[in-house]
């Protein structure tokens, strides 16, 4: 059966902006290390990557892979979730989930509109649960945004809003930094990172 849902309200930054964060691989480990202490990318293939996400639980390492896709200038999908390792008990062995982010202007051009669609495939007898799974992926969006939104903020006052300009140094390490430059960089006439 499955479960869709969406998850929208607006951030108060441009899109390269959300778009810079999403892709700034460090940031996972050190601002998100409370939900992912370890991040690792295991493949590419284009703007597609495999990522690991693990962290310790006493003496064992758990957590899950998924493929990760940037459809430039600001969308991105997540599928093909698994547990890691296999035989972990984990929900993912029964519900499938794919997650569909795009970020866009708002209607005054001001901020961006976070959007989030989830779609969750699950056996029958786990669709009592599905209002449940929503709230704690629609939680879980909002805390992760709000850790994003508080570093976007400090990156405004030191560098003004929407300078993505220290994204563009080579010793920063941006996952697809190349494609980022193409929809985001000094080269582009949205200077301003609405791109």
């Amino acid at each position: 059966m499955r479960h869709t849902f969406e998850v929208i309200y607006e951030i108060d930054c441009t899109v390269g902006e959300a778009v810079a964060a999403y892709l700034d691989a460090e940031h996972y480990m050190f601002l998100h290390h409370s939900y992912t202490p370890r991040y690792e990318a295991l493949w590419r293939d284009g703007t597609k990557i495999a990522i690991l996400q693990a962290w310790q639980a006493g003496p064992l390492t758990m957590g899950n892979s998924c493929t990760t896709e940037y459809q430039p200038p600001s969308r991105f999908l997540n599928y093909d979730i698994k547990p890691v390792p296999a035989w972990l008990p984990s929900i993912h062995h029964l519900v499938k989930t794919r997650t569909d982010l795009h970020y866009y202007a708002s209607e005054d051009g001001q901020r961006t509109v976070s959007h989030l669609t989830v779609t969750l495939d699950m056996p029958w007898f786990m669709w009592p649960l599905r209002k449940l799974i929503e709230a704690r992926l629609t939680r879980l969006k909002i805390e992760k945004d709000q850790e994003d939104v508080d570093m976007i903020t400090r990156s405004q006052r030191t560098f003004g809003r929407g300078n993505l300009s220290h994204y563009f140094r080579k010793d920063i390490f941006l996952l697809h930094k190349d494609v980022f430059l193409a929809h985001f960089g000094p080269a582009t006439a949205a200077h301003d990172g609405t791109g």
